[in-house]
């Protein structure tokens, strides 16, 4: 089994860490996902290092607790860290690390869009993209992903057919498998052991990860959130309630002031 290297960026000097997981993604945006949370943080005086969940694939096929526990390896050296987020498969990634010795060292936990437990339209539908990327039809596989990280009802934009994204066959793998991770996930153990503070938050009307994904069971340290209007992209479509939300559980207070 080949290993490739982390990649990562990092945003800020803060003595406080706040680590981040992407979700799936044909090709690494640098930690795009997250800017409407990163500078916020860096203004709070953290530390912001957000990974490329899937710059850790593996050569062949590999199963989800497999890949978690590689990426507990790589983030136990980190030691303390106040924060961690993830969306999508990093939200589900987070919460597969909680279980290990990573869990120990982390305060608080957020979550984007994040399926804690798979049922069959998720695994439905992610299985329809990762059949498309593994034989090779990337534009299909993106054309879906761009509509169901819509709300419900909205009508994606017309895609144009990126040439650079047909070729590569590295964009396929990483959405093939980065997919594939997800079947049949099941993370809700691992979430109920856990005493530490966790926010998941999604969108009401996503048509990937949906309130039944979101299973844990609340407490008053797990809680999760629903956005209303809101697709997969909570960040975009209501980033003022996932702002105040933050404030409210985990007591970090991201709103922009002048």
């Amino acid at each position: 089994m080949n290993i490739n290297a982390p990649v990562h960026v990092q945003f800020g000097l803060g003595p406080e860490l706040v680590v981040v997981m992407s979700p799936v993604m044909p090709a690494w945006d640098e930690g795009q996902f997250f800017a409407p949370l990163t500078q916020s943080l860096v203004d709070k005086g953290y530390r912001v290092i957000i990974f490329d969940t899937l710059s850790l694939l593996a050569e062949d096929d590999e199963d989800f607790a497999s890949f978690t526990r590689r990426w507990a390896a790589v983030l136990e050296p980190l030691g303390s860290i106040a924060l961690i987020a993830g969306s999508a498969l990093g939200g589900a990634v987070v919460q597969g690390l909680l279980a290990t010795p990573v869990g120990q060292q982390v305060a608080q936990a957020l979550l984007i869009s994040s399926p804690t437990k798979a049922d069959s339209v998720l695994d439905r539908r992610l299985g329809a993209m990762a059949e498309l990327a593994s034989a090779g039809d990337v534009d299909t596989a993106l054309m879906l992903l761009d509509q169901w990280v819509l709300p419900a009802r909205v009508k994606p934009p017309v895609r144009q057919p990126d040439q650079a994204a047909t070729v590569d066959a590295l964009a396929g793998r990483r959405l093939d498998q980065g997919f594939r991770l997800l079947s049949k996930l099941n993370v809700e153990p691992q979430v109920a052991a856990w005493s530490g503070r966790l926010l998941s938050i999604f969108g009401e009307d996503s048509q990937l990860v949906r309130a039944t994904n979101v299973s844990f069971k609340q407490s008053p340290q797990h809680q999760s959130v629903s956005v209303p209007g809101a697709g997969m992209r909570p960040l975009l479509d209501d980033l003022a309630r996932v702002r105040a939300s933050v404030r409210t559980h985990l007591g970090i207070d991201l709103e922009a002031h002048a």
